[in-house]
């Protein structure tokens, strides 16, 4: 092989090396900017979720401790006013949970969703429960039985689905296919 072919066929292979290399860093480059954006993108979905989920558990709290200590103004001596004051308290909570619910359910997914109607409508039926008792009669000859054994299952059952919401945000939150795929 003469040596002006030798040459030839060393730069042909030394070009097509180069090619070939800077081909696969490009590879690479893309490879690895797509990775990042959707660990960014799981990143960024999970701390909405978490904002979402914080935004609604801070209301319900609120509203859950207003609604007990409303319903402890029902014993012995009926204190009317606070009563009265803890239940107008109560309904402007209602309605910020009401708001924090929206948001959270467009956020999800569904598991998550469906665990903070379950707390939303139970702190409806505790409120709607006090109104209800509200409206009973001071000396009733029962002493309003009724309404206390109601007002306690609501208070179980509400401390259930908060347990039920908080263990189905966390399931969200440490699951990175729920995180970053969206709504499943």
């Amino acid at each position: 092989m003469d040596q002006g072919l030798a040459a030839l066929l060393g730069a042909s292979v030394g070009v097509v090396g180069t090619v070939a290399a800077s081909a696969i860093t490009g590879w690479s480059a893309r490879t690895h900017v797509a990775d990042q954006a959707r660990v960014d993108y799981a990143q960024w979905r999970r701390q909405a979720r978490r904002d979402a989920y914080s935004a609604f558990l801070a209301p319900a709290n609120e509203v859950r401790n207003t609604l007990k200590l409303a319903g402890r103004a029902f014993i012995g001596v009926r204190d009317t006013e606070e009563v009265d004051r803890r239940l107008q308290e109560a309904q402007g909570q209602l309605q910020l949970v009401q708001a924090a619910w929206a948001s959270l359910a467009i956020e999800g997914p569904e598991a998550v969703e469906q665990a903070a109607n379950g707390v939303r409508t139970a702190l409806q039926s505790m409120h709607t429960t006090l109104l209800a008792w509200q409206d009973a009669p001071l000396n009733a000859s029962d002493g309003n039985v009724y309404f206390v054994e109601r007002h306690a299952v609501e208070v179980t059952t509400l401390s259930e689905r908060l347990g039920t919401f908080t263990s189905a945000a966390r399931v969200a939150l440490d699951n990175p296919e729920t995180s970053s795929t969206g709504r499943t």
